[in-house]
């Protein structure tokens, strides 16, 4: 039952991803082990919308790791636990929380002990900086523990590059690629073991770096990402956008000049929003009081899932009052196909 409850939610963020994405594009499926334990490691820079990308785009049963303090309300406690979600304590939670991460580890370990996926974000919190920041121990800790106590269990490490075309701005589109899994197995030595865990940090940390654009020069980040933008950088294709961060001196602005468009969708998409007024203030009110900016898209996807979809309900329920069910129906459908013209042809800066 809690399986089916876990799949009924996927398939409903799935479709509040849709319509919080231009594009969502998947690569390296095939390096998802189907069966057997694996931990997916991945960059952080769009808040809980990172945790949600990595379950809807692969098919293994994933539990994921998330701050603590998302937890403190029962019902919401309740709700995350039976969706996978895992509290970890931080320090800022008080200090005293920090022990309770020792059952958090447990859990952790029987998960991977009945085979199943675990995601962490090894980068410890969110940015909104286009590179990878240095990796916390916990994930390595987790599997010397797992290790330790199930030494004939066999750990893939999966890394996912998730990449932005614009972190705060809608309707961005995403990029989620799957590297190679790496056997943590061979970097873990269970009676010797290197608890600075640099060897198998660093093996995932540059296989990630293959998966996402990685600005090594934090001294000079801001003047080489407009360098990046002017020459028209596609942070979707992580493997080009690496060659021009490579070759930026030698090519010039001009190079790739943007051609301006005709926006054909104007009107359809003047009418969405006038459609969606209601919400569409609500989310004007909302914006400029979100205290942490990477949490952006996160209101949004939260509003896109519910106030949305709500509104067009109680303004179909109107139309049906006032006219039929036919009417009521078309209002509704109309509305669907508004919202989804109005997603897909936005044009967006970065």
């Amino acid at each position: 039952m809690r399986n089916l409850w876990y799949k009924i939610v996927r398939i409903y963020v799935k479709i509040g991803l849709f319509f919080l994405f231009k594009k969502v594009s998947v690569y390296g499926e095939e390096n998802i082990p189907k069966k057997g334990a694996v931990i997916f490691i991945g960059n952080h820079q769009n808040a809980l919308i990172d945790a949600l990308l990595i379950p809807t785009t692969n098919s293994r049963n994933i539990h994921f790791l998330t701050r603590a303090s998302a937890f403190k309300i029962g019902i919401v406690n309740k709700i995350l636990r039976s969706l996978n979600l895992i509290p970890v304590f931080r320090i800022r939670d008080g200090i005293r929380t920090i022990e309770k991460n020792v059952d958090v580890f447990e859990q952790c370990i029987e998960i991977l002990k009945q085979e199943k996926g675990i995601q962490i974000f090894a980068e410890g919190d969110h940015h909104l900086e286009r590179r990878i920041r240095p990796f916390k121990k916990g994930f390595a800790r987790i599997i010397l523990g797992t290790l330790q106590k199930y030494p004939d269990l066999t750990i893939y490490i999966v890394p996912v590059g998730i990449n932005y075309d614009s972190h705060l701005n809608f309707p961005s589109s995403t990029s989620v690629y799957y590297g190679k899994p790496i056997l943590a197995n061979k970097f873990i030595d269970i009676k010797n073991p290197d608890l600075k865990f640099k060897e198998i940090q660093n093996q995932v940390l540059a296989a990630l770096k293959n998966l996402t654009l990685h600005v090594e020069d934090f001294a000079n980040y801001g003047e080489i990402i407009g360098k990046l933008e002017d020459l028209n950088v596609d942070y979707l294709n992580p493997l080009e956008a690496k060659k021009l961060l490579e070759n930026i001196e030698t090519i010039p602005s001009t190079a790739y000049r943007k051609k301006n468009k005709i926006n054909w969708f104007a009107p359809m998409q003047l009418l969405a929003k006038l459609n969606s007024i209601f919400p569409l203030l609500i989310w004007k009110y909302i914006k400029p009081n979100i205290q942490d900016v990477v949490f952006t898209n996160t209101y949004r996807f939260a509003l896109i899932a519910t106030l949305f979809p709500l509104f067009y309900l109680i303004q179909a329920g109107i139309v049906y009052y006032i006219f039929d069910l036919k009417f009521a129906i078309i209002y509704l459908l109309s509305s669907i196909i508004l919202g989804i013209i109005s997603t897909k042809t936005i044009t967006v800066s970065q």
